[in-house]
């Protein structure tokens, strides 16, 4: 698989959302989802799903595991969201992968996060995002956020609203009806959800998904008490209840034709 242009014509209608406690080290001895990959696989193209989401900090690559093994049985999925990153105290991101089939054939489409917040970044920097950036995130009827670049959006205190003065929302083209925001750590701060349904409006789906595991600066674990999602349609929230599983993850899935 090599990066090849941009998977304009993939069409997301049912998604798999899934997130992981990356405090657990699974039976093959890694903290990311590769124990269980072959599992989520079967169980969400069994169930039709023809796109999966991921968490952040999703798979460490390594030289004996293939990824394109798991892929080959799929009937139903035709894309992947998974970033690649380095295990250790601290984690160091990769890379972001869209891995898509096109013409029976998986390729790979490359992205990085380029911000987590506004701040220290001047005007022209959000600008060149979203002259540049930007269209790079189309891929088909969905478009990628990666963890704090939604906050490109801004919250205004004194108004009491999000405003978008860097034209956010106004660079998503109109036929992007799915906007995917995975993320690496809940945001707890209250305004995150009012982002996420400000650029839901426009009859649009935005859906972001988190691990869970991460302590504040008090030890104290931030997971809540809500799956590890949010999901928002046309600047309303809707409640995606997990599967049952016995993989050790929240599994849910979105389907946007109903």
């Amino acid at each position: 698989m090599s990066n090849f242009h941009t998977p304009l014509n993939l069409q997301i209608t049912k998604l798999g959302i899934v997130s992981r406690d990356y405090r657990h080290k699974y039976e093959n001895g890694y903290r990311d989802f590769s124990f269980s990959l072959p599992k989520i696989l079967q169980l969400l193209d069994e169930k039709g799903c023809d796109a999966i989401l991921f968490s952040l900090y999703t798979m460490i690559p390594r030289k004996d595991y293939s990824l394109v093994d798991a892929f080959s049985e799929l009937k139903n999925i035709k894309a992947l969201f998974i970033e690649e990153f380095i295990d250790g105290y601290d984690r160091d991101v990769k890379r972001f992968v869209v891995y898509y089939k096109e013409l029976n054939i998986w390729k790979e489409y490359v992205l990085h996060q380029r911000f987590a917040t506004l701040t220290g970044m001047n005007e022209n920097d959000i600008s060149s995002f979203v002259t540049y950036e930007m269209p790079k995130r189309m891929i088909g009827n969905c478009f990628v956020l990666l963890c704090g670049e939604s906050n490109g959006v801004r919250y205004s205190k004194n108004d009491k609203e999000i405003q978008d003065i860097y034209g956010f929302e106004n660079a998503i083209p109109k036929k992007v009806s799915i906007v995917l925001n995975p993320v690496h750590d809940r945001m707890t701060r209250f305004e995150m959800n009012l982002k996420r349904e400000f650029l839901s409006k426009n009859n649009r789906w935005v859906v972001s998904v988190w691990n869970k595991g991460k302590q504040d600066k008090n030890g104290r674990i931030k997971d809540g008490t809500d799956p590890a999602w949010t999901v928002f349609y046309n600047g309303q929230r809707q409640f995606i209840e997990p599967i049952v599983n016995n993989y050790k993850l929240e599994i849910g899935i979105l389907d946007t034709s109903k």
